[in-house]
C-alpha cells in the first residue's frame, strides 16, 4: 500500500515520529512535555487516524506485540499499586506510581515473556475477526 505523495507532507511527518520518541511514550513524562505532546497530537490527529487504519489490518510484528505485553503488565501493576480513576490521579502522583514500576523491571520483563503467547494468540484472534469481517 503506498500513499498518495500529494496527501502528506514527509517533514511533519518527520516532526511527528521525533515528538512521540519512544521514550516519552514508555516513561513519565512532566506537565511541560504532556502539554506539548497533546497539542501535537491534536494537530495530527487526522493523520494518525489514516495510518493508525491502515496499519490495523496488518499483523503486529514482534517488537509491537512486545509494547502491547508491556503496557498489559504495567497497567496491571498501576491496579494493584492504585485501585482507583488513573485520570483523577494527579500528575505528580502518576509518576510516583510509574518510578515505583520502573524499579521493578526485572519482574517486568519476566511477566511479559509469561503472557507473550496468550498476547500472540489474542493477535491471531484480532486478524481472524478483521478477516470473518471483510467476507460480509
Amino acid at each position: 500500500m503506498y500513499i498518495d505523495k500529494d496527501w502528506y507532507n514527509l517533514t511533519e511527518i518527520k516532526e511527528f515520529v521525533d515528538n512521540f520518541s519512544e521514550e516519552l511514550l514508555s516513561e513519565a513524562a512532566s506537565v511541560k512535555t504532556r502539554i506539548k505532546l497533546a497539542r501535537s497530537a491534536k494537530r495530527t490527529a487526522r493523520k494518525r487516524a489514516f495510518i493508525r487504519k491502515l496499519r490495523e489490518k496488518k499483523r503486529k510484528r514482534t517488537p509491537d506485540l512486545k509494547k502491547r505485553a508491556y503496557s498489559e503488565v504495567r497497567s496491571a501493576f498501576r491496579r494493584k499499586l492504585f485501585k482507583g480513576s488513573w485520570k483523577k490521579l494527579p500528575y505528580s502522583a502518576r509518576q510516583r506510581i510509574d518510578a515505583a514500576i520502573q524499579r521493578r523491571k526485572p519482574i517486568i520483563s519476566k511477566m511479559i515473556d509469561r503472557i507473550m503467547p496468550s498476547v500472540t494468540r489474542g493477535e491471531s484472534k484480532r486478524l481472524q475477526k478483521l478477516a470473518q469481517k471483510k467476507k460480509r
